[in-house]
């Protein structure tokens, strides 16, 4: 037989206006788009030894790569690439990032990759380079930005050539996949459109 008892009563109604007062911001928040990239949740870790996931850089256009420190091919032209495309685009202060990620997580560190962006003179206030906790993460990443990478018997990695732009919801915008030091004129082009 079951008996009346107020505390408990007085307990449940308090848990019920509890989930429905903690449910209630999340009810009126704007939910992601079904197509955002940003429904990946990817722990990174930057060069300067911040940890974040790459969601938080939601809220304004994004260009999104990967690469790896140690490659001697494709990445420093990627790089260059994304520095003279920002160059060319003179972004308003605050209202486009560039973020890089490793793909190597074993031996691309946070110490590393500060080293490299600076070498390849990167503005802090827009680019980030950054490394995924391991492989795992590293691999949904690529899935979701559609890079193809293997590890090959020397040390480097194969990898496709593809920087993609998001906007603020992480929809994808455009994807370039020139690999030349010089802007591709018609990404650049996707790129202010994504910022008026």
């Amino acid at each position: 037989m079951n008996r009346f008892n107020p505390l408990r009563r007085v307990l449940l109604r308090a848990g019920a206006l509890a989930a429905v007062a903690l449910a209630a911001p999340l009810a009126g928040a704007d939910p992601l788009p079904a197509d955002s990239l940003y429904r990946l949740p990817v722990a990174l870790k930057d060069s300067q030894g911040r940890q974040f996931d790459w969601r938080a850089l939601a809220g304004r256009p994004l260009l999104v790569t990967m690469f790896y420190g140690d490659c001697n091919a494709a990445c420093p032209i990627i790089i260059e690439n994304l520095r003279r495309t920002v160059e060319q685009v003179k972004p308003a202060p605050g209202r486009l990032a560039v973020l890089m990620v490793s793909l190597d997580p074993l031996y691309d560190t946070p110490a590393s990759l500060a080293r490299l962006a600076s070498s390849h003179k990167l503005d802090p206030a827009i680019f980030r380079l950054a490394v995924a906790a391991g492989e795992t993460q590293t691999r949904a990443m690529a899935g979701a930005l559609q890079i193809k990478y293997r590890a090959v018997s020397n040390g480097e990695i194969n990898h496709t050539t593809r920087v993609c732009l998001l906007d603020a919801g992480g929809k994808l915008l455009a994807a370039s996949t020139q690999l030349s030091p010089l802007p591709d004129p018609a990404f650049v082009a996707q790129i202010r459109l994504a910022l008026k």
